[in-house]
């Protein structure tokens, strides 16, 4: 299908009704014909016809290249002299006559070519501004030239004539460069039937007005043609309808035919052909301008109804969007498909109302009261887009009367002048992301109430055991001592069995009070009040003090237990107490977790600036599932459950606690049924102040 097929549709093609000319020469080689016409027939002839050779030769000037314009100046300059020497005048005047052509059409081309390196245009109302001027200033350059060399020829020019000559120049530039510029076609919105009427009715007219009758006024008949030419046709028929009237009626002036006859050598034609040339200008000026204003009104029209119906489709094809135009007192103008099926209403029975109608009171008094003003739709919609055009939540009502969540978007629309004439609201159901949300919402409250409960539980739980620790302390080492006293025969002698069971009391008790000192520092850990004194210390010293305490176990097992020390000092800065509670409670789980007839090392090396403990064993291993929660808090691996080894799952998160605290580390290695390996490893004191700068 081909552009014109689409009704009102517009079609630019740049030309002019000449479009294919581009021959400069031709219009010169017409300016030297009508030098001979006019030299022929005479002076009558003269005064009709040598006027035109200013319009050819600035239409020659326009169809040039840009580089060549000044030659069609120059050229026309010379054939006007050459036009005026024909003829009995003097030879100032003649010159006279070839510069004023000279002058007009270089004036003309200057402004009509200012825009355009090509050839000049007749698109917009700039072009017809450029157009009127270039032929009002030409002419009057063009006068005031020929005046200069008529007065200095001693010529004294009658009045007439000079209005006369003013007259034709001007029509003559307007009239003969019309068809060599530029201009857009655009398709007829008038049936050919309707076309060639108004054109039979000019062309019939012309004939009658010119021809049948010798009254002036008749020829004003015309206009009313011409306003309907010129408001139904296009430019280029108007153009072409200017050319015939144009040169009907000078043909019928020339051999003496009709109201505006000339006769030949009779000074009295003159008034009359002044009367000719106003109406032939007349008819230009109402012409051209009426016909491009109304063709540039047919483009925009067709623009803004292409424009209107691309945007309607886009508006409708938002299904899932709901498009709402509002005017600036909030009435809806514009309610699209996607509104209706998010909504739910009818657009034809939402047009004049109110978005009040699906949005509840409530929120509308709501979104008053957080921007601050009366719960009017548009009033809210004002200040809104005043803050920012950010998006918020409102709350809308379907037509079911179900309640739907929408993020909405209002912005503005502005005239011309730049002040509010509407509002365009844009909106989108986000009813399952609000309920997400409120749901998340409700999720991590809930969450936080039951981690602030369990916090709570476990400051009771710390202050629980922080309490019965220091409670069950005092009355166990009563009971120890009083043991001990009557195990070491302090009271008197004890029979043997009596001796066995003191013994059992006094090593359950001091597993209990171990389990106890465990209890406090755990929760002086756990409070963050793990005090340690910083003094320089040995950890030989350490490690020696924390096997002593083991040695007695050893001699009813059958375990090798083989220490390492260095022969230099192991020096840090920490606590001793703690250090030697990590070294026994290492070495504690190592004797634990080894059966008889296993093997057990200490080691302590120095490295170049660390000090490490290491523990190692063959007994019964860590999964290696469950080594990462070696140092977490009351954990027990599961050989230890199920070999029902005792202990609390303590040692080793205190452990943990301390070392850290001294600045060092603590890890460890171990594989099932062969044995696990402690590594601790501290800062060591004073190695690098002793190293060489």
């Amino acid at each position: 299908m081909s552009s014109t097929d689409v009704a009102g549709a517009a079609r630019p093609e740049a030309g002019g009704l000449l479009a294919g000319t581009r021959l400069p020469a031709l219009l010169l080689l017409a300016v030297l014909g009508l030098g001979f016409v006019a030299a022929y027939w005479g002076e009558t002839w003269v005064v009709a016809f040598t006027q035109w050779p200013v319009g050819l030769v600035t239409a020659a000037a326009i169809v040039a290249p840009l580089r060549w314009a000044p030659v069609p100046v120059v050229l026309g300059g010379l054939a006007g002299w050459w036009t005026m020497s024909l003829v009995d005048v003097r030879p100032l005047t003649a010159v006279g006559f070839g510069v004023s052509v000279a002058v007009q059409a270089l004036a003309a081309t200057i402004v009509l070519r200012r825009r355009d390196r090509g050839r000049p245009g007749l698109r917009s109302q700039g072009d017809l501004g450029r157009w009127l001027v270039a032929g009002t200033l030409g002419p009057l350059l063009g006068v005031l030239t020929l005046a200069g060399f008529v007065a200095a020829a001693g010529v004294q020019p009658r009045t007439s004539q000079s209005v006369l000559v003013l007259l034709a120049t001007t029509f003559s530039q307007l009239l003969l460069t019309l068809p060599f510029l530029r201009f857009d076609r655009t398709t007829q919105r008038v049936t050919d039937p309707e076309r060639w009427a108004q054109w039979v009715a000019v062309l019939a007219a012309t004939t009658a007005v010119f021809t049948l009758q010798d009254e002036v006024a008749w020829a004003f008949t015309l206009v009313p043609l011409l306003a309907w030419g010129a408001l139904r046709l296009t430019l280029t028929d108007m153009i072409a309808q200017l050319f015939v009237i144009t040169v009907t009626v000078l043909t019928f002036a020339s051999i003496g035919v009709g109201p505006y006859s000339i006769a030949l050598h009779e000074r009295t034609a003159v008034p009359d052909t002044t009367v000719l040339l106003l109406f032939l200008l007349s008819a230009v000026l109402l012409v051209v301008p009426y016909t491009l204003v109304a063709q540039l009104f047919r483009a925009r029209s067709a623009e803004a109804h292409r424009e209107r119906e691309l945007v309607g489709r886009i508006m409708d094809s938002a299904t899932r969007t709901a498009i709402i135009g509002t005017d600036r007192d909030g009435r809806i103008t514009v309610f699209n498909v996607g509104a209706e099926l998010l909504l739910g209403y009818d657009a034809r029975d939402m047009l004049g109302q109110t978005p009040a109608a699906f949005v509840p009171r409530s929120e509308l008094r709501a979104l008053a009261e957080a921007v601050g003003t009366a719960p009017e739709f548009h009033r809210i919609a004002r200040a809104l887009t005043k803050r920012s055009s950010e998006p918020r939540d409102w709350r809308m009502r379907r037509k079911s009367g179900e309640m739907r969540s929408h993020s909405v978007t209002i912005t503005r629309m502005h005239d011309q002048r730049g002040e509010v004439v509407g509002y365009v609201c844009t909106s989108e159901d986000v009813t399952a992301r609000v309920q997400r949300q409120d749901a998340l919402l409700a999720a991590l409250l809930s969450e936080r109430e039951a981690v602030e409960r369990l916090e709570q539980a476990d400051r009771m739980k710390d202050a629980l055991v922080s309490t019965v620790s220091h409670e069950l302390r005092t009355p166990l080492t009563s009971v120890l001592g009083y043991a001990t006293m009557l195990a070491d025969g302090d009271l008197g002698e004890i029979p043997p069995l009596v001796a066995q069971t003191l013994e059992r009391i006094i090593n359950n008790g001091e597993r209990l009070r171990s389990l106890v000192e465990d209890l406090l520092v755990l929760s002086r850990v756990n409070a963050g009040q793990l005090d340690l004194a910083s003094e320089p210390l040995d950890l030989r010293d350490v490690v020696r003090s924390a096997y002593d305490v083991v040695a007695p176990q050893l001699e009813t097992r059958d375990l090798e237990v083989r220490v390492a020390l260095p022969d230099d000092e192991a020096l840090v800065d920490g606590d001793a107490g703690m250090l030697e509670r990590v070294v026994l409670n290492l070495l504690t789980n190592a004797l634990k977790f080894t059966h008889d007839g296993g093997q057990v090392d200490v080691s302590l090396r120095l490295e170049s600036d660390e000090v490490v403990i290491e523990v190692s064993d063959t007994g019964l291993g860590i999964p290696v599932d469950e080594q990462d929660q070696l140092f977490t808090q009351f954990f027990r691996s599961s050989i230890a459950k199920r070999e029902a080894i005792q202990g609390t799952g303590l040692g080793l998160s205190i452990a943990h606690a301390i070392v850290e605290q001294h600045g060092g580390v603590i890890g460890a290695t171990s594989e099932p049924s062969i044995g696990s390996t402690f590594l601790v490893v501290l800062p060591r004191l004073g190695v690098r102040a002793q190293q060489p700068a």
